[in-house]
C-alpha cells in the first residue's frame, strides 16, 4: 500500500501559497491590466475586483479541499463531481497548453528584463528576448537534470531575490504615498474609454497576478488537518539604482522556469507574452470555473459529505459565474489566441477515447500511453491514496 504521508504542515501551507502568489506575474500583469482598461483608475478597479475574486476562490477551493481530501486539485474535484471525461480533458490541457504556455510566459519575462539594463534608450528586439529565453530554459533544465540539491539551493537564491525586487518597487512607494505624491489619482478615470471587450483579458492579466491560491490544493493528501510598469516607476523614483530592478525581476522570473522543455520552446517561438497568458488563461479559468460549479454540484448530489468548512453559496455561484463569463467573453476579444486554446481543449475528447476507452490496444500502444499516465502524475503530482503492491 503507497500513501503520501502528511508533512505539509500550516506554516508550510502558507508558506507554499506565498511562494506561488508572490511570483512574476506582479511584474507582467500592470501593463496588460493598462493596456485594457485605459485608465489608472479602471486598472485598479480591476486590481481590487480581481483580488476579491481570487479571494472567493480560495474559500471554494478551502471547502472543496477539506471535503474531497485527495491530491490533484482541479482534476481531482472535477473528476469527483463529473466524471473522467471532463477530468482527463482538464489534464490533458494542463498538458498541452497551460503548463508550457505558462512557462514560456514567464521565461519571455525573464528574457526581456535580463536585458532592459543594455537596451536603456532603445526597444530591445524580439530575436534576442527569445534566444536569450531559450538559453535561460535550455540552463533550468540542465540544472534540474544536474543536481537536485543544487536546483533546491539556486531556487532559496532567487525567492530571495523575488522579495527584493518587489521590496524595491513597494517601500519607496508607501513612502512617496505618506508624503503625499497622490497626483497619479487625481482625474483617475480620465483615458480612453473602457471596452466590454477588452475586460476579459484585463481580468486574465489580473487573475494571472494572483494566480497561486489553487496550488495547495495539489498536494491536499500531505496536508496535517486540512479542515513593466514595475521598471518605470523605478526609473522614476530611483534613478540609477532602477538598473537593480530589473535584473531582480529577471532573476525571480528564472526561479520560476520549471520546464516542458519542447513545448514551452515551441510556444516561446510562436508567440509574445500577452497572447500567450491569454491562450493559457482561456483553459486554466475555464476549468478552475468548472470545479467551482462542481463545488455547487456536490451540495445538492451529496448533501451527506462531510464538510468542515463550507463557504455561503453565493460566492461559488458568483466566482464560477464571473469566470465562465470571461472565459466565453474573451472567445470576441481575442479570438485566434483563446480560439486556439478552445480548440485544442476539444481534442481532449477524442483523445480520451482513444488512450482510456479503447480496450483493445497494441502492447506497444498501451506501452506508450502508461509512460504518458505517469508524466502526467508527475506533472500534476497525482498519486492515488492506496495502491495494491503486487
Amino acid at each position: 500500500m503507497v500513501v503520501l504521508k502528511k508533512k505539509v504542515t500550516l506554516l508550510r501551507g502558507i508558506s507554499i501559497i506565498i511562494g506561488t502568489i508572490i511570483g512574476a506575474g506582479i511584474f507582467i500583469s500592470p501593463k496588460g491590466i493598462l493596456q485594457h482598461t485605459g485608465s489608472i483608475g479602471m486598472s485598479l478597479t480591476v486590481w481590487t475586483a480581481c483580488g476579491i475574486l481570487s479571494l472567493f476562490g480560495a474559500l471554494c477551493y478551502a471547502e472543496l479541499g477539506t471535503c474531497i481530501k485527495k491530491s490533484g486539485g482541479h482534476y481531482t474535484y472535477i473528476l469527483e463531481a463529473f466524471g473522467p471525461l471532463p477530468a482527463f480533458v482538464r489534464v490533458w490541457v494542463e498538458l498541452l497548453v497551460i503548463r508550457p504556455a505558462a512557462t514560456a510566459v514567464i521565461s519571455l519575462a525573464f528574457g526581456r528584463y535580463i536585458l532592459e539594463p543594455f537596451f536603456i534608450q532603445c526597444e530591445i528586439p524580439d530575436l534576442a528576448v527569445k534566444l536569450v529565453t531559450a538559453t535561460g530554459i535550455t540552463i533550468v533544465m540542465v540544472l534540474n537534470s544536474m543536481s537536485v540539491s543544487w536546483s533546491a539551493r539556486i531556487q532559496i537564491f532567487l525567492t530571495f531575490c523575488k522579495l527584493i525586487a518587489i521590496l524595491i518597487i513597494i517601500v519607496p512607494g508607501v513612502m512617496q504615498l505618506i508624503k503625499g505624491e497622490t497626483q497619479n489619482f487625481k482625474d483617475a478615470f480620465v483615458g480612453k474609454d473602457v471596452s466590454v471587450m477588452g475586460l476579459p483579458l484585463a481580468f486574465y492579466s489580473g487573475m494571472y497576478a494572483y494566480a497561486g491560491w489553487f496550488y495547495l490544493n495539489f498536494v491536499t493528501e500531505e496536508v496535517e488537518n486540512p479542515e513593466k510598469l514595475g521598471k518605470t516607476y523605478a526609473e522614476r523614483l530611483l534613478g540609477n539604482f532602477s538598473l537593480a530592478v530589473p535584473i531582480f525581476v529577471a532573476l525571480s522570473c528564472f526561479g520560476s522556469m520549471n520546464v516542458e522543455y519542447p513545448l514551452t520552446m515551441v510556444m516561446l517561438f510562436t508567440g509574445d507574452i500577452y497572447s500567450l497568458l491569454n491562450f493559457l488563461s482561456f483553459a486554466r479559468w475555464l476549468f478552475i470555473g468548472l470545479a467551482v460549479v462542481g463545488l455547487i454540484y456536490l451540495r445538492y448530489k451529496r448533501p451527506e459529505m462531510h464538510r468542515p468548512f463550507k463557504v455561503p453559496i453565493f460566492i461559488p455561484a458568483l466566482f464560477s459565474f464571473t469566470c465562465l463569463f470571461m472565459v466565453t467573453l474573451s472567445l470576441y476579444s481575442d479570438p485566434i489566441n483563446t480560439g486556439i486554446g478552445f480548440a485544442i481543449t476539444l481534442t481532449g475528447v477524442p483523445a480520451y477515447y482513444l488512450f482510456v476507452i479503447w480496450d483493445k490496444k497494441p502492447k506497444w500502444f498501451r506501452n506508450f500511453s502508461d509512460r504518458v499516465t505517469m508524466l502526467l502524475q508527475i506533472l500534476l503530482e497525482v498519486v492515488p491514496a492506496e495502491k495494491n503492491v503486487s
